[in-house]
């Protein structure tokens, strides 16, 4: 080195290249946790911008009903009826209603429990139905002359055939509702000297049924 060269001698500068390197990976990982805090920021934004929903609540469900009813109000038809002779014929009329919510099946008509007393045996029975009448009950002043027929025969052999909804005697079929029929029955006493000082009592019932 000459005496006249006054510039200092260049001076290296060693950087850690180690230290840059891990400084590096942890901008690259805080990059990555960004994006990555980012993309579910933007999912969850995007699942709660796209909800649907469709409900189906307060379900009510009832049952059907089915009625029938009469206007006799509690009283016989034939209630009181005495001294009956051969060649007497004695009619009641009564009305039938149904009410309900579905078709029903045909109307039966049954003896209510057994008949009591022997002039079951002898005592005619006729059954026949008609449209809706406008008579008070028990009286037929304006039954049809041409009604449908349901029964000709004695007391004592409908109530042997006819002892239920199974085996009864098949009346109308209601359509509708309310829809009514005015029944009529016509008792009369056989010209026979058995039938003589005797007694029945008998009533009847109607029944009808969902299918």
């Amino acid at each position: 080195m000459s005496t006249g060269d006054l510039r200092s001698p260049a001076v290296r500068v060693h950087r850690p290249r180690g230290r840059s390197l891990n400084a590096l990976a942890l901008q690259l990982a805080a990059l990555a946790l960004a994006f990555i805090l980012v993309a579910l920021l933007v999912v969850t934004s995007s699942r709660a911008a796209f909800v649907a929903q469709s409900d189906n609540a307060t379900n009510q469900v009832s049952s059907a009903t089915i009625t029938l009813t009469d206007n006799d109000s509690g009283t016989a038809m034939f209630n009181g009826v005495t001294g009956l002779i051969p060649g007497q014929v004695v009619d009641r009329c009564i009305d039938v209603t149904y009410t309900g919510t579905v078709d029903p099946t045909a109307v039966q008509l049954y003896i209510s429990g057994s008949p009591t007393g022997s002039l079951g045996t002898y005592l005619n029975l006729t059954i026949d139905y008609a449209p809706d009448t406008a008579d008070a009950y028990g009286s037929c002043a304006s039954f049809p002359a041409s009604p449908t027929s349901v029964y000709n025969g004695t007391l004592a052999t409908f109530a042997a055939a006819h002892t239920g909804y199974a085996n009864g005697a098949t009346t109308w079929n209601p359509a509708g509702s309310p829809e009514t029929r005015t029944f009529r029955f016509r008792l009369s006493v056989q010209d026979n000297v058995l039938a003589a000082n005797q007694t029945s009592t008998f009533g009847f019932s109607w029944e009808t049924r969902t299918s």
